[in-house]
């Protein structure tokens, strides 16, 4: 009886090494896996939601994101919109644009962002548009977070 203890030992210490070489280097797939199964998303507090639209300058794109109000149960009072632009090396010195973030037809606000020092400003045309939040920059390009009061 003692023997068999033994050798089922051993044989599970020999297998928990190949378990934990494989779970450590396959992490990434994993999770990944696990995410997409469960249907788990990222916060678009932390990602800056879906993108909305894109638009094509030739040398870079602009990609507006959806406003996110996203609470835990109802939506919040005071939201976000993000707006990125990619790549790095076909921005101008400065990017400025104007974004009609609702789709209403009216542009609701002018960013203007100095790709140099990351330096952003803000002309608001709409009330719900309050000021900017921060400048990221990113792996492949800048964003820019405008801070949004939601509509009652």
């Amino acid at each position: 009886m003692n023997k068999l203890k033994t050798v089922l030992g051993y044989t599970w210490g020999f297998l928990a090494i190949f378990i934990v070489l494989a779970t450590f280097m396959g992490r990434a797939y994993f999770s990944r896996t696990l995410a997409n199964a469960t249907g788990v998303t990222v916060s678009p507090w932390y990602s800056g939601g879906e993108i909305a639209m894109t638009v094509d300058h030739g040398s870079y794109k602009t990609f507006v994101h959806r406003p996110v109000f996203d609470g835990l149960i109802w939506d919040r009072k005071n939201g976000f919109i993000q707006i990125n632009w990619e790549p790095f090396s076909g921005l101008p010195p400065v990017v400025e644009e104007r974004i009609d973030y609702n789709g209403d037809r009216q542009e609701d606000f002018l960013v203007k962002l100095d790709t140099t020092t990351g330096n952003a400003s803000l002309v608001a045309y709409s009330p719900d548009v309050v000021s900017v939040e921060n400048t990221y920059k990113l792996t492949k390009g800048w964003a820019v977070r405008v801070l949004l009061k939601k509509k009652p």
